[in-house]
């Protein structure tokens, strides 16, 4: 386990980018997906020209991006896009900081909700942050229905 003051986080920059697409995709591929769809998949990003206010946070160790994190309000529930954790960090407390961060955020701004698709091998996971199912998803890009879940403010 990462100490937790070891991880810094911070506001990405547009040249994150291939760091934190390269860092989604490895994610993506370590649940077994095949890799030519995630590499085509390809995980858009775009720094600074935002609309709706969505906020992109990067953790660091040692001055290295190991994981990110998206979010962005929706009305009364704030919308957790994005929470990718460089497979080699995984169980480092990198995903647990990101995520009590978009919480923190969402509360902050008023939210009463942080809603997000949970990726099926992340459930355990979210469920320990202490999310609850709310409903399924529409279909996604990957032809699947999947759990929304979600954790109140």
């Amino acid at each position: 386990m990462q100490r937790d003051d070891a991880i810094r986080l911070r506001a990405a920059r547009a040249e994150d980018v291939p760091r934190l697409r390269e860092i989604a995709i490895a994610a993506k591929g370590h649940w077994g997906y095949d890799l030519e769809r995630v590499r085509a998949w390809g995980a858009e990003i775009t720094i600074g020209s935002e609309e709706g206010g969505k906020e992109i946070l990067v953790a660091e160790i040692e001055g290295s991006i190991a994981g990110w994190a998206s979010v962005e309000p929706r009305g009364e529930a704030w919308w957790l896009e994005d929470l990718w954790v460089d497979p080699a960090r995984m169980g480092a407390g990198l995903g647990s900081r990101l995520f009590q961060d978009a919480v923190d955020r969402a509360r902050s701004a008023g939210a009463a909700r942080l809603e997000w698709e949970a990726e099926p091998n992340a459930l355990g996971f979210y469920t320990r942050m202490g999310a609850r199912y709310l409903r399924d998803s529409d279909p996604t890009e990957w032809g699947r229905v999947i759990p929304i879940m979600g954790v109140d403010l």
